[in-house]
């Protein structure tokens, strides 16, 4: 049996004294707007799953992610249960925690017996996290150092690659990163595992007008390439995009490096040869 959100008020009027899950404790009124979120979820699983497609749910912020994985959590076990995947959750690999709650989340899948999806970035909530923890006196809830993040996004994807060869479970993983060396250690796990460059197990994606050179090439290469775009009102969309672009320091040069790939390409395609 698994607790809900909604299983906290019940809970909490048995106990003899009040504590912190008492002070945790939705309302009447927030556990009826948790249901409306539910049923729209629902909604959504439920289409997802009739058009044949993965609908994958993006992370925020930390003081929001339990609320998210809650919801993420409840529609896996409903929708997980074909063939293969349907729902994703995002784990921020800039995160201390997310090795703990990625192999948490992998091992719930087992005991409950549904599919396994998961998408994989790096994060881009830095400074809003740091602040945050520094105002509450609690720990820097970020890895120290970039190295460090790096570690933990090829350490995640790697263990994601191989519990797919152990498990009698489908588990299938998005590499969302414009990070060239990732890609490449994510290619060499899959080829030391003997994943095949078209399995449904792995693929990748880079926001449009970002890093073509390792989309249109992964592409090239028969890997599962995506290109994620954003749409809505510009209000909304240009801050979203501001933090996907400052969430990755290494755009910039990225940007440099397209820019020669294409310069080399159309010096390759004008030479004429006698």
């Amino acid at each position: 049996m698994m607790l809900s959100p909604q299983d906290l008020p019940k809970i909490v009027r048995n106990c003899q004294t009040t504590g912190r899950l008492s002070r945790a404790c939705p309302t009447d009124e927030e556990i009826e707007l948790l249901n409306v979120i539910y049923n729209r979820g629902r909604k959504l699983g439920k289409e997802a799953a009739e058009s044949g497609v993965r609908l994958l749910i993006d992370a925020e912020q930390a003081r929001y992610q339990p609320a998210i994985d809650n919801l993420v959590l409840e529609l896996q076990r409903q929708f997980n249960v074909g063939d293969r995947p349907i729902i994703y959750n995002t784990y921020q690999c800039y995160l201390r925690d997310c090795p703990e709650r990625l192999r948490t989340d992998v091992a719930r899948s087992e005991r409950f017996r549904y599919h396994f999806g998961a998408k994989l970035v790096r994060g881009a909530y830095m400074e809003s996290e740091r602040d945050l923890a520094a105002s509450m006196n609690l720990r820097d809830p970020i890895h120290p150092t970039i190295e460090k993040t790096h570690e933990c996004y090829d350490n995640s994807v790697e263990y994601l690659l191989r519990h797919s060869t152990e498990s009698d479970l489908n588990v299938e993983v998005m590499c969302a990163t414009h990070n060239q060396a990732s890609i490449t250690n994510a290619i060499n796990s899959m080829n030391s595992l003997g994943i095949d460059r078209r399995a449904s197990t792995i693929c990748f994606a880079q926001l449009y007008g970002m890093s073509d050179q390792l989309t249109f090439n992964l592409g090239n290469r028969r890997y599962r390439s995506y290109k994620y775009v954003p749409y809505g009102k510009v209000n909304e969309v240009m801050p979203y995009l501001l933090r996907r672009a400052k969430e990755n320091s290494a755009i910039v040069g990225g940007a440099t490096l397209e820019l020669e790939s294409i310069k080399a390409e159309l010096k390759t395609r004008f030479t004429i040869k006698i």
